[in-house]
Protein backbone atom coordinates (compact mmCIF):
# COMPACT_ATOMS: atom_id res chain seq x y z
CA UNK A 1 0.00 0.00 0.00
CA UNK A 2 1.22 3.12 -0.72
CA UNK A 3 1.99 5.31 1.91
CA UNK A 4 0.84 9.19 2.45
CA UNK A 5 3.55 11.63 1.89
CA UNK A 6 3.44 15.55 2.94
CA UNK A 7 4.21 18.46 1.33
CA UNK A 8 4.45 21.47 2.78
CA UNK A 9 3.06 24.36 1.10
CA UNK A 10 4.41 27.21 -0.51
CA UNK A 11 3.80 29.59 1.98
CA UNK A 12 5.97 31.70 4.91
CA UNK A 13 9.62 32.05 5.17
CA UNK A 14 10.73 29.25 3.76
CA UNK A 15 8.64 28.85 0.80
CA UNK A 16 10.99 32.38 0.07
CA UNK A 17 7.97 34.44 -0.91
CA UNK A 18 10.21 37.91 -1.11
CA UNK A 19 13.68 36.05 -1.46
CA UNK A 20 14.68 32.97 -1.96
CA UNK A 21 11.75 31.03 -4.76
CA UNK A 22 11.53 34.26 -6.72
CA UNK A 23 15.12 35.63 -6.63
CA UNK A 24 16.67 32.02 -7.48
CA UNK A 25 13.61 32.08 -10.59
CA UNK A 26 14.71 35.31 -11.39
CA UNK A 27 18.37 34.51 -11.13
CA UNK A 28 18.01 31.39 -13.65
CA UNK A 29 15.65 32.80 -16.01
CA UNK A 30 18.30 35.76 -17.11
CA UNK A 31 20.94 33.32 -17.29
CA UNK A 32 18.53 31.12 -19.40
CA UNK A 33 18.58 34.24 -21.67
CA UNK A 34 21.76 35.02 -21.81
CA UNK A 35 22.92 31.57 -22.76
CA UNK A 36 20.41 30.09 -25.23
CA UNK A 37 21.47 31.60 -28.44
CA UNK A 38 25.41 30.95 -27.70
CA UNK A 39 25.18 27.25 -26.79
CA UNK A 40 22.78 26.62 -29.63
CA UNK A 41 24.97 27.38 -32.19
CA UNK A 42 27.84 25.50 -30.84
CA UNK A 43 25.13 22.83 -30.09
CA UNK A 44 23.51 21.81 -33.30
CA UNK A 45 22.34 18.78 -31.83
CA UNK A 46 20.03 20.78 -29.48
CA UNK A 47 16.62 21.12 -29.89
CA UNK A 48 16.20 24.97 -29.15
CA UNK A 49 13.82 26.19 -26.37
CA UNK A 50 10.23 25.88 -28.55
CA UNK A 51 7.75 23.24 -28.94
CA UNK A 52 8.05 19.37 -28.43
CA UNK A 53 5.70 16.54 -27.91
CA UNK A 54 6.16 13.75 -25.65
CA UNK A 55 4.04 11.19 -27.16
CA UNK A 56 2.55 8.38 -25.53
CA UNK A 57 4.29 7.99 -21.99
CA UNK A 58 4.15 6.75 -19.00
CA UNK A 59 4.13 9.61 -16.93
CA UNK A 60 4.81 9.48 -13.42
CA UNK A 61 4.85 13.73 -12.50
CA UNK A 62 6.35 13.67 -9.04
CA UNK A 63 3.30 14.80 -7.27
CA UNK A 64 2.83 11.41 -5.59
CA UNK A 65 0.13 10.69 -7.47
CA UNK A 66 -0.57 7.03 -9.50
CA UNK A 67 1.41 6.93 -12.81
CA UNK A 68 -0.25 8.25 -16.08
CA UNK A 69 -0.31 6.04 -18.96
CA UNK A 70 -0.28 7.40 -22.60
CA UNK A 71 0.07 10.93 -21.75
CA UNK A 72 1.08 13.37 -24.37
CA UNK A 73 3.36 16.22 -22.79
CA UNK A 74 3.45 19.22 -24.68
CA UNK A 75 6.33 21.79 -23.82
CA UNK A 76 6.22 25.32 -25.01
CA UNK A 77 8.37 28.19 -24.27
CA UNK A 78 10.47 25.95 -21.64
CA UNK A 79 7.72 24.99 -19.58
CA UNK A 80 4.83 22.40 -19.56
CA UNK A 81 1.95 23.67 -21.76
CA UNK A 82 -0.64 20.70 -21.01
CA UNK A 83 -0.86 17.11 -20.07
CA UNK A 84 -3.04 15.20 -22.02
CA UNK A 85 -4.16 11.42 -23.03
CA UNK A 86 -2.61 10.47 -26.09
CA UNK A 87 -3.78 11.87 -29.18
CA UNK A 88 -6.61 13.96 -27.83
CA UNK A 89 -4.65 17.23 -28.71
CA UNK A 90 -3.48 18.35 -32.47
CA UNK A 91 0.72 18.20 -32.49
CA UNK A 92 1.26 22.08 -33.34
CA UNK A 93 3.17 22.86 -36.39
CA UNK A 94 7.08 22.39 -36.12
CA UNK A 95 6.69 20.73 -33.00
CA UNK A 96 10.20 18.33 -31.95
CA UNK A 97 7.89 15.26 -31.63
CA UNK A 98 9.70 12.46 -29.67
CA UNK A 99 8.02 8.87 -29.62
CA UNK A 100 7.83 8.08 -25.82
CA UNK A 101 5.43 4.68 -26.63
CA UNK A 102 7.13 2.08 -24.08
CA UNK A 103 8.72 4.77 -22.05
CA UNK A 104 8.50 6.57 -18.78
CA UNK A 105 8.87 10.22 -18.28
CA UNK A 106 9.36 11.94 -15.05
CA UNK A 107 10.71 14.93 -13.83
CA UNK A 108 14.48 16.17 -13.75
CA UNK A 109 16.17 15.42 -10.26
CA UNK A 110 16.52 17.96 -7.85
CA UNK A 111 19.68 17.81 -5.78
CA UNK A 112 19.78 20.00 -2.43
CA UNK A 113 22.86 19.31 -0.95
CA UNK A 114 25.76 18.92 -3.72
CA UNK A 115 29.60 20.76 -4.34
CA UNK A 116 30.05 21.60 -7.96
CA UNK A 117 33.21 22.91 -9.13
CA UNK A 118 35.94 20.99 -6.74
CA UNK A 119 38.48 19.09 -9.13
CA UNK A 120 39.76 16.32 -7.99
CA UNK A 121 41.98 14.88 -10.87
CA UNK A 122 45.51 15.90 -11.79
CA UNK A 123 45.01 15.36 -15.54
CA UNK A 124 42.87 18.46 -15.81
CA UNK A 125 43.72 21.70 -16.11
CA UNK A 126 40.76 23.81 -14.17
CA UNK A 127 41.35 24.96 -11.15
CA UNK A 128 39.23 24.36 -8.08
CA UNK A 129 35.78 26.35 -8.37
CA UNK A 130 36.63 27.79 -11.93
CA UNK A 131 34.11 28.53 -14.24
CA UNK A 132 35.56 25.85 -16.69
CA UNK A 133 35.62 22.79 -13.33
CA UNK A 134 31.69 23.93 -12.59
CA UNK A 135 30.27 23.60 -16.38
CA UNK A 136 32.20 20.48 -16.52
CA UNK A 137 30.60 19.04 -13.04
CA UNK A 138 27.41 20.71 -13.96
CA UNK A 139 27.16 18.88 -17.24
CA UNK A 140 28.27 15.74 -15.84
CA UNK A 141 25.02 16.05 -13.70
CA UNK A 142 22.44 16.53 -16.92
CA UNK A 143 23.92 13.28 -17.99
CA UNK A 144 22.32 11.45 -15.13
CA UNK A 145 19.20 13.51 -15.33
CA UNK A 146 19.82 15.87 -12.36
CA UNK A 147 18.33 19.35 -13.68
CA UNK A 148 18.92 21.09 -10.75
CA UNK A 149 21.51 21.01 -7.89
CA UNK A 150 22.73 23.64 -4.85
CA UNK A 151 26.14 24.05 -4.23
CA UNK A 152 28.23 25.60 -2.06
CA UNK A 153 30.21 28.54 -4.23
CA UNK A 154 32.71 29.63 -1.98
CA UNK A 155 33.69 32.37 -5.17
CA UNK A 156 30.04 33.34 -6.16
CA UNK A 157 31.39 35.05 -9.32
CA UNK A 158 32.60 32.19 -11.09
CA UNK A 159 29.38 30.22 -10.16
CA UNK A 160 27.11 33.11 -11.34
CA UNK A 161 29.47 33.51 -14.57
CA UNK A 162 29.49 29.33 -15.23
CA UNK A 163 25.46 29.68 -14.72
CA UNK A 164 25.42 32.33 -17.52
CA UNK A 165 27.94 30.72 -20.16
CA UNK A 166 25.82 27.62 -20.61
CA UNK A 167 22.45 25.68 -20.02
CA UNK A 168 23.29 22.71 -18.23
CA UNK A 169 22.12 21.95 -14.59
CA UNK A 170 20.87 24.92 -13.14
CA UNK A 171 22.36 25.74 -9.37
CA UNK A 172 21.13 26.91 -6.13
CA UNK A 173 23.87 28.01 -3.82
CA UNK A 174 23.87 29.17 0.80
CA UNK A 175 27.45 30.51 -0.71
CA UNK A 176 29.27 28.74 2.16
CA UNK A 177 27.99 26.29 4.90
CA UNK A 178 27.74 28.01 8.43
CA UNK A 179 29.75 26.18 11.36
CA UNK A 180 31.95 26.02 14.47
CA UNK A 181 34.39 24.56 13.26
CA UNK A 182 36.20 23.65 9.65
CA UNK A 183 35.79 19.82 9.62
CA UNK A 184 38.94 18.38 9.90
CA UNK A 185 39.00 16.48 6.26
CA UNK A 186 38.16 19.68 5.09
CA UNK A 187 41.04 22.30 7.21
CA UNK A 188 44.19 23.01 5.04
CA UNK A 189 42.62 22.55 1.57
CA UNK A 190 40.41 24.56 -0.85
CA UNK A 191 37.56 23.00 0.62
CA UNK A 192 38.13 25.54 3.55
CA UNK A 193 36.91 28.16 1.76
CA UNK A 194 33.61 26.81 1.36
CA UNK A 195 32.92 26.94 5.29
CA UNK A 196 32.14 30.34 7.50
CA UNK A 197 33.31 29.36 10.92
CA UNK A 198 31.00 31.28 13.79
CA UNK A 199 31.85 31.48 17.61
CA UNK A 200 29.01 32.63 19.09
CA UNK A 201 25.29 33.21 18.28
CA UNK A 202 25.92 36.93 17.12
CA UNK A 203 28.01 35.80 14.70
CA UNK A 204 26.20 33.20 13.56
CA UNK A 205 24.06 35.65 12.77
CA UNK A 206 25.90 38.27 10.91
CA UNK A 207 27.45 35.55 8.67
CA UNK A 208 23.26 34.90 7.75
CA UNK A 209 23.41 38.70 6.94
CA UNK A 210 26.84 38.66 4.69
CA UNK A 211 25.73 35.81 3.10
CA UNK A 212 22.47 37.27 2.35
CA UNK A 213 24.63 40.18 0.73
CA UNK A 214 26.83 37.85 -1.45
CA UNK A 215 23.98 36.45 -3.00
CA UNK A 216 23.02 32.81 -1.22
CA UNK A 217 19.39 31.46 -2.10
CA UNK A 218 19.24 29.42 0.93
CA UNK A 219 20.83 29.47 4.77
CA UNK A 220 22.79 26.06 5.88
CA UNK A 221 24.23 24.92 8.79
CA UNK A 222 26.46 22.11 9.80
CA UNK A 223 27.14 20.24 12.63
CA UNK A 224 30.69 19.61 13.46
CA UNK A 225 31.63 19.45 16.41
CA UNK A 226 31.98 17.09 19.06
CA UNK A 227 28.76 18.10 21.97
CA UNK A 228 30.27 18.96 25.18
CA UNK A 229 28.22 19.77 28.46
CA UNK A 230 27.63 23.53 26.90
CA UNK A 231 26.51 22.42 23.08
CA UNK A 232 27.65 25.23 21.37
CA UNK A 233 26.66 23.80 18.12
CA UNK A 234 22.90 23.39 19.38
CA UNK A 235 23.08 27.12 20.57
CA UNK A 236 25.30 28.54 16.68
CA UNK A 237 22.26 26.41 14.66
CA UNK A 238 19.11 27.62 16.49
CA UNK A 239 20.73 31.52 16.08
CA UNK A 240 21.57 31.02 12.44
CA UNK A 241 17.99 29.24 11.75
CA UNK A 242 15.86 32.34 13.48
CA UNK A 243 18.37 34.29 11.48
CA UNK A 244 17.83 32.84 8.16
CA UNK A 245 13.73 32.58 8.86
CA UNK A 246 14.15 36.62 9.83
CA UNK A 247 15.57 37.36 6.31
CA UNK A 248 12.88 34.99 4.93
CA UNK A 249 15.54 32.71 3.56
CA UNK A 250 15.47 28.22 3.99
CA UNK A 251 17.38 27.25 6.85
CA UNK A 252 18.69 23.52 6.50
CA UNK A 253 20.66 21.82 8.71
CA UNK A 254 23.36 19.09 8.24
CA UNK A 255 23.82 16.94 11.59
CA UNK A 256 23.74 13.72 12.35
CA UNK A 257 22.54 13.96 16.16
CA UNK A 258 19.03 13.67 16.96
CA UNK A 259 18.65 16.34 19.49
CA UNK A 260 20.18 18.82 17.27
CA UNK A 261 18.16 18.54 14.75
CA UNK A 262 15.23 18.59 17.38
CA UNK A 263 16.05 21.91 18.44
CA UNK A 264 16.56 23.14 15.18
CA UNK A 265 13.72 22.30 13.74
CA UNK A 266 11.96 24.30 16.97
CA UNK A 267 13.60 27.31 16.03
CA UNK A 268 12.42 27.31 12.45
CA UNK A 269 14.76 24.89 10.47
CA UNK A 270 12.75 22.68 7.65
CA UNK A 271 15.53 20.82 6.12
CA UNK A 272 17.61 18.49 7.81
CA UNK A 273 20.18 17.70 5.12
CA UNK A 274 21.77 14.82 6.90
CA UNK A 275 21.09 11.10 7.69
CA UNK A 276 20.18 11.42 11.40
CA UNK A 277 22.31 8.65 13.17
CA UNK A 278 23.23 8.91 16.17
CA UNK A 279 19.98 7.24 17.96
CA UNK A 280 17.29 5.90 16.42
CA UNK A 281 14.46 8.73 15.99
CA UNK A 282 11.75 8.88 18.91
CA UNK A 283 8.37 10.22 18.69
CA UNK A 284 9.19 13.29 19.75
CA UNK A 285 11.38 14.16 16.77
CA UNK A 286 8.81 12.68 14.19
CA UNK A 287 5.91 14.50 16.21
CA UNK A 288 7.94 17.83 15.23
CA UNK A 289 9.03 17.07 11.62
CA UNK A 290 5.00 15.99 10.77
CA UNK A 291 3.56 19.08 13.01
CA UNK A 292 5.91 21.54 10.78
CA UNK A 293 5.67 20.09 7.34
CA UNK A 294 9.83 19.64 7.68
CA UNK A 295 11.70 17.75 4.91
CA UNK A 296 14.29 15.16 5.95
CA UNK A 297 16.93 14.61 3.39
CA UNK A 298 18.94 11.41 4.58
CA UNK A 299 22.30 11.71 2.54
CA UNK A 300 22.61 7.17 2.80
CA UNK A 301 25.73 7.56 -0.37
CA UNK A 302 27.42 9.75 1.41
CA UNK A 303 27.36 7.95 4.57
CA UNK A 304 28.14 5.07 3.43
CA UNK A 305 31.58 6.07 1.63
CA UNK A 306 32.91 6.15 4.73
CA UNK A 307 33.68 2.54 5.17
CA UNK A 308 32.19 1.12 1.78
CA UNK A 309 35.23 1.13 -0.91
CA UNK A 310 37.07 -1.55 2.08
CA UNK A 311 34.91 -4.20 0.30
CA UNK A 312 35.11 -2.83 -3.05
CA UNK A 313 31.04 -3.06 -3.80
CA UNK A 314 30.68 -4.11 -7.10
CA UNK A 315 29.62 -0.54 -8.31
CA UNK A 316 33.48 0.41 -8.09
CA UNK A 317 33.59 -1.18 -11.57
CA UNK A 318 30.61 -0.15 -13.06
CA UNK A 319 30.81 1.28 -16.35
CA UNK A 320 28.18 4.31 -15.47
CA UNK A 321 30.17 5.16 -12.19
CA UNK A 322 33.36 5.42 -14.34
CA UNK A 323 31.46 7.86 -17.00
CA UNK A 324 31.30 9.97 -13.96
CA UNK A 325 34.76 10.01 -12.43
CA UNK A 326 37.50 12.66 -13.86
CA UNK A 327 40.50 11.33 -15.42
CA UNK A 328 43.15 9.64 -13.38
CA UNK A 329 40.57 9.16 -10.34
CA UNK A 330 39.31 5.33 -10.72
CA UNK A 331 42.65 3.94 -9.60
CA UNK A 332 42.56 6.15 -6.58
CA UNK A 333 38.99 4.00 -5.31
CA UNK A 334 40.97 0.99 -5.10
CA UNK A 335 44.36 -0.03 -3.06
CA UNK A 336 45.30 2.58 -0.86
CA UNK A 337 41.78 3.93 0.02
CA UNK A 338 41.16 0.20 0.55
CA UNK A 339 43.58 -0.35 2.89
CA UNK A 340 43.17 3.11 4.73
CA UNK A 341 39.69 1.92 5.43
CA UNK A 342 40.06 -1.55 6.24
CA UNK A 343 42.64 0.17 8.92
CA UNK A 344 39.91 2.52 10.00
CA UNK A 345 39.14 1.87 14.17
CA UNK A 346 35.89 3.87 13.67
CA UNK A 347 34.89 1.19 10.49
CA UNK A 348 32.75 -0.52 12.73
CA UNK A 349 30.64 2.12 14.18
CA UNK A 350 30.18 4.27 11.01
CA UNK A 351 29.00 0.71 9.50
CA UNK A 352 26.61 0.90 12.54
CA UNK A 353 25.41 4.40 12.14
CA UNK A 354 24.48 3.87 8.83
CA UNK A 355 21.96 0.81 9.34
CA UNK A 356 20.67 3.58 12.03
CA UNK A 357 20.20 6.06 9.34
CA UNK A 358 18.25 3.59 6.85
CA UNK A 359 16.02 2.48 9.56
CA UNK A 360 15.33 6.60 10.61
CA UNK A 361 14.87 6.87 7.12
CA UNK A 362 11.81 4.23 6.92
CA UNK A 363 10.31 5.45 9.84
CA UNK A 364 9.97 9.23 9.14
CA UNK A 365 8.51 8.26 5.80
CA UNK A 366 6.27 5.78 7.22
CA UNK A 367 4.76 8.82 9.49
CA UNK A 368 4.43 10.85 5.90
CA UNK A 369 7.31 13.02 6.59
CA UNK A 370 7.99 14.43 3.25
CA UNK A 371 11.41 13.35 1.74
CA UNK A 372 13.82 15.09 -0.36
CA UNK A 373 17.78 14.09 -2.35
CA UNK A 374 20.63 15.63 -0.43
CA UNK A 375 23.53 13.32 -2.40
CA UNK A 376 26.43 15.13 -1.35
CA UNK A 377 27.82 14.20 -4.55
CA UNK A 378 30.74 16.48 -5.50
CA UNK A 379 32.29 16.06 -2.29
CA UNK A 380 35.05 13.56 -2.25
CA UNK A 381 34.33 10.14 -2.92
CA UNK A 382 30.52 10.90 -3.79
CA UNK A 383 30.14 11.73 -8.08
CA UNK A 384 28.18 14.08 -9.74
CA UNK A 385 25.30 11.84 -11.14
CA UNK A 386 25.84 8.54 -10.14
CA UNK A 387 26.01 9.69 -6.83
CA UNK A 388 21.77 10.58 -6.97
CA UNK A 389 21.46 7.29 -8.51
CA UNK A 390 23.10 4.98 -5.86
CA UNK A 391 21.09 7.32 -3.06
CA UNK A 392 17.89 6.29 -4.99
CA UNK A 393 18.93 2.89 -4.97
CA UNK A 394 19.70 2.84 -0.76
CA UNK A 395 16.46 4.46 -0.13
CA UNK A 396 14.74 1.76 -1.48
CA UNK A 397 16.55 -0.72 0.05
CA UNK A 398 16.06 0.99 3.00
CA UNK A 399 11.72 0.41 2.43
CA UNK A 400 10.65 3.36 0.08
CA UNK A 401 8.75 2.51 -2.33
CA UNK A 402 10.81 3.56 -6.27
CA UNK A 403 7.70 5.78 -6.66
CA UNK A 404 8.26 7.45 -3.20
CA UNK A 405 12.02 8.22 -4.65
CA UNK A 406 10.70 9.81 -7.49
CA UNK A 407 8.55 12.03 -5.38
CA UNK A 408 11.57 12.53 -3.04
CA UNK A 409 13.84 13.42 -5.93
CA UNK A 410 11.70 16.12 -7.78
CA UNK A 411 8.68 17.42 -5.78
CA UNK A 412 10.18 16.66 -2.42
CA UNK A 413 13.42 18.83 -3.11
CA UNK A 414 11.62 21.71 -4.80
CA UNK A 415 9.61 22.10 -1.54
CA UNK A 416 12.63 22.22 0.45
CA UNK A 417 14.63 24.85 -1.86
CA UNK A 418 11.48 26.62 -1.85
CA UNK A 419 10.97 26.54 -5.72
CA UNK A 420 8.19 23.86 -5.80
CA UNK A 421 5.84 26.60 -7.64
CA UNK A 422 8.40 26.16 -10.56
CA UNK A 423 10.15 22.88 -10.49
CA UNK A 424 9.88 19.95 -9.51
CA UNK A 425 6.54 18.35 -11.31
CA UNK A 426 5.54 18.17 -14.72
CA UNK A 427 2.28 19.80 -14.54
CA UNK A 428 0.96 22.79 -16.47
CA UNK A 429 2.58 26.04 -15.96
CA UNK A 430 5.68 24.40 -14.92
CA UNK A 431 9.33 24.69 -15.92
CA UNK A 432 10.17 21.68 -18.57
CA UNK A 433 12.67 19.61 -16.77
CA UNK A 434 11.91 16.08 -17.94
CA UNK A 435 14.01 13.15 -18.12
CA UNK A 436 12.74 10.08 -20.54
CA UNK A 437 13.32 6.64 -19.27
CA UNK A 438 13.56 3.63 -21.48
CA UNK A 439 12.68 1.63 -18.89
CA UNK A 440 9.69 1.71 -16.00
CA UNK A 441 11.85 2.38 -12.78
CA UNK A 442 8.63 1.46 -10.69
CA UNK A 443 9.58 -2.32 -11.77
CA UNK A 444 12.95 -1.90 -10.76
CA UNK A 445 14.80 1.35 -9.42
CA UNK A 446 17.63 0.21 -11.80
CA UNK A 447 15.70 1.89 -14.67
CA UNK A 448 16.48 5.08 -13.51
CA UNK A 449 20.29 4.73 -15.65
CA UNK A 450 18.42 3.51 -18.76
CA UNK A 451 17.50 7.06 -20.13
CA UNK A 452 16.47 7.71 -23.51
CA UNK A 453 16.38 11.64 -23.09
CA UNK A 454 16.59 14.92 -20.59
CA UNK A 455 15.20 18.50 -21.17
CA UNK A 456 16.01 21.18 -19.47
CA UNK A 457 13.30 24.49 -19.67
CA UNK A 458 12.52 22.76 -22.82
CA UNK A 459 15.70 22.40 -24.41
CA UNK A 460 16.50 18.98 -25.37
CA UNK A 461 20.29 18.11 -23.81
CA UNK A 462 23.09 16.14 -25.64
CA UNK A 463 23.45 13.08 -23.85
Amino acid sequence: MQRACRRPASSGAFAGTAASGPRFAQRWRTACCVAAAALLAHSPNLHAEGTALIRDALLIDGTGRAPQPHSDILIRDGRIASVSPTGSAATPDGALVVDASGKTVIPGVINIRGLAGLVRSPELPQDHFSQGSILRHLASYVSYGVTTTATLAPQPAQLRAAQSAAKTARVVTPVRTICAAIPAAFRGNVLQSAFETVRTPKAARRAVDNLVKAGADFIEFRDTETPGPDDKNTRLAVATVERANRRRLPAAVVTHRAELALAALRAGARVVSASVNDLEVGADLISEFVALGAIYAPALFAESTGFAYEDRPAWIDDRYLRRSLPPGITGQLRGPLQVMQALDPDRALKSRRFDIARRNLRKLAEAGVTIALASGSGFPLSFEGYAEYREAVLMTEAGLSPLEVIEAFSGGSAAALGIDREFGAILPGRVADVVILNANPLDNIHHLRDMHAVFVAGTLMQL
